[in-house]
């Protein structure tokens, strides 16, 4: 609280709160939800701020919610005593300032809900709520207390959210997962049977129709098998090895159909990333500059060459072949986007599922050639 009257005194007492409130923001690293970090929350203020009593409230209904209060508090979890856009507490959330409230009484906004409010700290946790610090002293709170306040609310924050992230990337995982198993079994497994009985059905029989029908499996196929891989490559990357990018680049360049196209790798760079997910994401990049720039795709003929090179952050792959124009830049990564004839429209999609489960980001752009340049970054190195 800010009563010290030395200014040496007083700096040295926010120095050491601060200190206390960064190891308070390394132990909410660990809280797994937001009832531990509302408690932590609290804890930390009655200990580092010495208010009288203390409580989180977040909107509910309409109206605040007590979710987490100290011990000497004369409120309890659950109670909802004011509309989210009444008084003190409701400004502080719909404006998102903190506000300090130096005699309640006198402060016609201020309305306290108890009579032991005489003085407050408000101060607003984002779209999760308000925190505020009471005082039944008049002036009981200064700017340092405020400051330090606020730091303790913006690790609750980074907390919350952070909360809420692992969350909805649990939810989606498990979504994926059940598509996996979904296309997996419930889809390739009576494809499996059609293929086995067309097998069957000619040897007894030589028909234009059964080779169509063979056509249409064949295309069944491969788009269940992209639909895996893309289900695959939306699950959120937890754990990653040292790798070499133009090693693994020259081995994706082996495996996929080039013709006649040209590689140049300008990247001696490694990168923390899921094998198999990157492995993934350049043969698609690959893929994709060969197939949209070979000048004869019916003679399998090809002028282009595709470049590997390093970013500040990440690394790019660049060819020399017809480009992407710029309107079709935001639908390029969209499911089921394709200028080629027999194309599933999923290999570009996969690729913004890998990058996006790796938390990386990529954009198309021009290259110096002319043709298309996607960029990806945000990329850790070990």
């Amino acid at each position: 609280m800010g009563h010290n009257t030395e200014a040496g005194s007083d700096d040295r007492g926010v120095d050491e709160r601060i200190t206390r409130l960064h190891e308070v923001a390394t132990e909410l690293q660990s809280a797994s939800t937001e009832a531990a970090v509302y408690d932590a929350m609290i804890e930390a203020a009655v200990e580092t701020l010495g208010f009288d009593w203390c409580a989180v409230g977040i909107p509910v209904e309409g109206q605040f919610e007590i979710r987490a209060v100290s011990e000497t508090a004369p409120a309890e979890k659950g109670e909802r005593k004011i509309g989210v856009d009444e008084g003190i507490s409701g400004r502080s959330l719909q404006d998102g300032e903190s506000i300090i409230v130096a005699d309640a009484i006198a402060n016609d906004e201020a309305d306290p809900t108890e009579e032991s409010i005489v003085s407050a700290i408000s101060v607003p946790l984002g779209e999760w709520g308000v925190f505020q610090g009471y005082s039944a002293e008049v002036g009981a709170f200064d700017e340092n207390d405020l400051e330090v306040a606020e730091l303790l609310a913006a690790h609750a924050r980074a907390a919350l959210d952070r909360i809420e992230r692992e969350r909805e990337l649990k939810r989606k995982n498990e979504r994926l997962e059940q598509f996996t198993s979904f296309v997996s079994h419930d889809l390739k497994n009576p494809l499996n049977v059609a293929d086995l009985r067309l097998e069957l059905a000619m040897e007894d029989c030589d028909s234009e129709h059964l080779r169509d029908v063979a056509v249409a499996l064949d295309r069944m196929e491969t788009l269940t098998d992209d639909l895996l891989t893309l289900a695959k490559a939306g699950q959120h990357v937890d754990d990653v090895e040292s790798i070499h990018l133009a090693t693994l680049a020259r081995t994706c360049w082996q495996t996929v159909r080039t013709a006649d196209a040209d590689l140049v790798v300008d990247a001696d760079l490694t990168v923390l990333a899921d094998r198999t997910r990157l492995k993934q994401l350049l043969e698609n990049l690959i893929r994709n500059a060969v197939e949209h720039g070979t000048s004869d795709a019916e003679e399998g003929e090809s002028d282009v060459t595709v470049t590997i090179g390093a970013l500040a952050g990440g690394f790019c792959v660049a060819d020399n072949g017809r480009g992407i124009p710029e309107a079709d830049r935001d639908s390029i990564f969209e499911h089921g986007y394709s200028t080629a004839d027999g194309g599933t429209g999923f290999g570009l999609a996969i690729v913004a599922d890998i990058v996006e489960a790796h938390d990386w980001s990529i954009v198309v752009t021009d290259s110096d050639a002319g043709g298309a340049r996607f960029e990806i970054t945000g990329v850790e190195t070990p």
